[in-house]
């Protein structure tokens, strides 16, 4: 399990690195990534918050991106 802090912290780099125009490759692949990364990590009283943040992420990348639809391609 994640703490608040961790989640914030790479939420955080997720986000400065979408808003700077970093180069994070392949945006679906970048999301479902947070998603394994962080979302599947945090206690289930923080997942709302992370999937706020993760939806807010994907609409940004222009990436519909729905947790486990397309994992299997992955």
């Amino acid at each position: 399990m994640l703490c608040q802090e961790r989640i914030d912290a790479r939420l955080n780099d997720a986000e400065f690195l979408v808003l700077s125009g970093a180069d994070i490759g392949d945006p679906q692949a970048f999301i479902r990534g947070l998603w394994l990364q962080v979302y599947e990590c945090a206690p289930m009283h923080l997942r709302s918050s992370v999937l706020r943040r993760l939806h807010a992420l994907s609409r940004r990348l222009g990436v519909q991106y729905v947790h486990g639809e397309h994992d299997a391609s992955a």
